[in-house]
């Protein structure tokens, strides 16, 4: 038997115990170690317009192969690994002519812990697609990072940033933060953090970025080296911001929407046609950015102390997500463990 939090009738997670699954042709079972809370986690638990009864939650997760169904080649039991949580479809235009940096949105939908069980179980059986190995000298805990990671690395790869260009984060939450040490891995370090929260801001400016309010926006991003805003990377999911990034972007910028946005934007059309700017929407990541982040995080440019601030039990699962969706945390990062001995 093993233990998983599954949404009961009252949109909380309510620990209980399940058979262990069994690998299907092509599958594998990955006893999980670490599993990260995610927005989209707190979307799917607290505003379907019906509660998920019974469904697991959790896509951002590492931990240790367990079996390995008929078919399946390159793995072994006891691999230690990272989920890579899009299922291909293998018939829309990202998978018949996107290559390796193309995003297969039906695969995602039908990924762990959205359109399956996911990582708040203590195993859990994927498509042997979806495993990668983590690489020697990188602990667990910090490979339960990729996911997240890969979704900031895709937003700096759209931003098309070159070493010394300015560029502006909209957002110092968790993608926002991600985002911030993407761009460092990368030797974009004339960064501007506009965050309105003074909390947020303060925790932003400790990984070695200037930051402001929405308001002084303006005066901040002209004080980073007197040089143009390049790139406006939208982190936040709040619609104000959209207007706010075309008119901090320099002639020719780019706005590169990250962030999940549920209402309607409005933006100043003759700004964005003066300045010729592009607006590009940035969903998820490709399995490129996956290995982009996997490799960044094994190389030591990230710093994982800073982002994962939580690590809570299972049991403690359910109270860490109404303090999360509160609005109340400091939290950055927050793990679920397992309690999976490394």
């Amino acid at each position: 038997m093993i233990t998983l939090a599954a949404i009961d009738p009252d949109r909380r997670l309510t620990v209980t115990v399940s058979e262990v699954p069994a690998p299907r042709p092509g599958e594998v079972t990955v006893d999980v170690a670490y599993n990260g809370v995610c927005g989209s986690d707190l979307h799917l638990l607290f505003d379907a317009p019906d509660p998920l009864v019974g469904h697991v939650l959790g896509h951002e997760f590492s931990g240790v192969l367990r079996a390995i169904g008929d078919g399946v080649t390159g793995h072994r039991p006891g691999d230690r690994v990272v989920i890579l949580p899009i299922d291909p479809c293998g018939v829309c235009q990202a998978c018949t002519g996107g290559g390796d940096s193309a995003v297969c949105v039906t695969g995602l939908a039908g990924g762990p812990g959205i359109g399956r069980p996911g990582g708040l179980a203590a195993t859990v059986a994927v498509p042997a697609s979806m495993v990668h190995g983590v690489p020697d000298g990188l602990s667990l805990r910090e490979a339960a990072l990729t996911e997240p990671l890969a979704v900031a690395m895709r937003g700096v790869a759209h931003a098309g940033l070159q070493s010394g260009d300015s560029v502006v984060v909209a957002g110092a939450g968790p993608i926002g933060l991600l985002t911030v040490e993407a761009l460092h891995a990368r030797g974009i370090d004339r960064i501007l953090v506009v965050e309105p929260n003074p909390e947020r801001r303060a925790r932003a400016s400790r990984f070695g970025v200037e930051v402001s309010s929405p308001d002084d926006a303006l005066s901040a991003a002209a004080g980073l080296d007197d040089a143009n805003v390049r790139a406006v990377i939208e982190c936040s999911g709040h619609p104000d911001v959209i207007d706010l990034g075309v008119n901090l972007l320099g002639y020719g910028g780019r706005l590169v929407v990250v962030g999940v946005h549920s209402m309607p934007a409005s933006v100043h059309l003759l700004a964005m046609s003066v300045k010729e700017v592009t607006v590009v929407g940035s969903t998820a990541y490709s399995a490129a950015d996956f290995a982009a982040a996997l490799d960044a995080l094994a190389a030591g440019l990230v710093d994982t102390t800073a982002l994962i601030t939580s690590v809570v039990g299972l049991p403690e699962a359910n109270a860490k997500v109404v303090e999360l969706h509160g609005g109340a945390s400091g939290d950055v990062k927050v793990l679920i463990s397992h309690g999976l001995a490394e």
